[in-house]
């Protein structure tokens, strides 16, 4: 009779929790929960519930991984809130509030050195800039062109800023890098926008989405890759949306949500980026746009976001992506 053993050249293991990281094809007996386990790789991606945040809100932004996370801003429903928090990945809790209040601004770094520029504080737009610790904000010089909806990412000491509104005035094509102490000017993009999904680094970043006019319903599927020196318009994603949430890298990027005719139209779509083109992977569970965003392709994380009713959302929302392993109980049916 053919065994396990004799195929593979060693026994199924038996253990008390299931084992981690995962390899693609490992199999074990959960002798806790009486049944065989495999790792077998997703193929399209799934998103799971994580903890909600404490202050439901909507244009928030944040950066960091899927276990170590902050968020910061956004509008609580009445008012632009400085109200910030750290996600351990499973819990968030509050930190001290970012000294300027503000929605629809833009983040980059860690949650251990973030950056967060730019915004609305609710009656004006500010380019203010401000360095995150971990627990407490620090004010740095402000962006060279003040702006909201703005895309951003990067370091805490090498970030991009890129595009976004300068409400009264028109939607911008800026383009500012930050090193650590000041924003300097860069190339602009080859179209004015806001509201953009963003993910890299201060010298490989993609913005995606959009909305290039203040008036429903245009939105954008333009993709555009920046080498640290210019932009150049690669493949469009297949949903053209606004208020997209983004994470990854140049190369390996997720955009999820947003509002497909920039009037409230909040849809559920994901699609996974591969560095040439966009591919539709599995949908959100909760419709919303501008929430904030951070991780990896195949580890991300989105929290917060406009999901219509409530109008401030707290839910939070965890990725893993396509082509990694994740845990299957094997069964006989």
């Amino acid at each position: 009779m053919t065994t396990y053993k004799g195929i593979n050249g060693f026994a199924v293991q038996s253990v008390a929790t299931d084992p981690s990281p995962l390899d693609e094809g490992q199999v074990w007996y959960n002798n806790a929960s009486y049944a065989f386990k495999l790792a077998a790789a997703t193929t399209s991606g799934t998103w799971a519930s994580g903890g909600n945040l404490n202050t439901a809100r909507y244009s928030l932004r944040g950066a960091g991984t899927q276990t170590a996370m902050y968020a910061a801003g956004g509008y609580d429903g009445t008012a632009p809130t400085g109200a910030t928090e750290n996600y351990n990945g499973t819990s968030w809790t509050s930190q001290t509030s970012m000294t300027t209040a503000r929605d629809a601004s833009a983040a980059a770094g860690s949650q251990t050195a973030g950056l967060n520029f730019g915004g609305y504080t609710g009656t004006a737009i500010t380019g203010a800039t401000e360095k995150y610790n971990g627990s407490t904000w620090t004010s740095s010089p402000s962006l060279n062109t003040a702006r909201s909806g703005l895309g951003g990412f990067g370091l805490q000491t090498a970030a991009l800023a890129v595009a976004g509104s300068t409400y009264p005035g028109p939607i911008t094509n800026v383009t500012e890098s930050y090193n650590g102490s000041s924003w300097t000017s860069l190339p602009a993009t080859s179209s004015s926008k806001y509201a953009v999904g963003s993910c890299g680094t201060q010298t490989a970043g993609l913005i995606f989405g959009g909305a290039p006019i203040t008036t429903p319903p245009a939105v954008t599927a333009q993709t555009q890759s920046w080498n640290g020196s210019s932009w150049s318009t690669v493949n469009a994603m297949n949903t053209a949306r606004s208020g997209i949430q983004g994470f990854g890298i140049q190369t390996a990027a997720v955009g999820a949500g947003g509002d497909s005719a920039n009037d409230g139209s909040r849809v559920t779509t994901t699609e996974s980026w591969d560095g040439t083109s966009w591919t539709v992977a599995t949908s959100m569970a909760t419709a919303r746009y501008v929430g904030a965003a951070g991780g990896t392709q195949a580890s991300g994380i989105v929290a917060g976001g406009y999901p219509f009713s409530p109008p401030a959302g707290n839910a939070t929302e965890e990725w893993t992506g396509p082509g990694v392993p994740v845990t299957k109980t094997i069964t006989t049916s």
